[in-house]
């Protein structure tokens, strides 16, 4: 591979790695976890200025037995900039999505899919949207139509 090729490699790799966070103003998230306790996650909050005022909210959207669900869920700060914790509180049964959004909408919010043992599957950043209707659609195959709202 010669200098000029791997440079542009390079270059790529970092411009697809920055570019959700150009997108939205240098402002997102990523939900990561279970810890080690296996109901602990982490919410680290990206901001292009370390004196943006955020104001994360979270829920947990899922189905169990069919029916939809919502949970709130009780970011707490830790001692790190940005960083916040939650404990799992919602059925270990189901499906289940956690989406964080980084202040008032239009906010940027991340939308974590959960695996069956409650690890985090994928992260996805939605720049004009709280998630909601995202969480909605990817889980209305798991709902019985009787129970949907209008």
């Amino acid at each position: 591979m010669n200098p000029s090729f791997r440079s542009l490699a390079a270059a790529a790799a970092l411009l697809v790695t920055l570019a959700p966070a150009a997108f939205a103003g240098s402002l997102h998230a990523k939900i990561e976890g279970p810890a080690a306790d296996g109901v602990t996650y982490t919410v680290r909050t990206f901001a292009c200025n370390e004196n943006t005022s955020l104001e994360p909210w979270a829920i947990a959207e899922g189905v169990v037995d069919r029916r939809s669900m919502s949970v709130l869920i009780t970011l707490k700060p830790t001692s790190e900039h940005g960083v916040y914790q939650f404990t799992r509180t919602w059925s270990p049964e189901g499906r289940w999505m956690i989406r964080v959004s980084l202040g008032h909408p239009p906010a940027p919010a991340t939308v974590a899919t959960l695996r069956a043992n409650g690890s985090v599957q994928s992260n996805k950043l939605y720049y004009k949207s709280d998630g909601s209707q995202e969480c909605r659609k990817a889980l209305r195959p798991y709902v019985d139509a009787s129970q949907e709202d209008c």
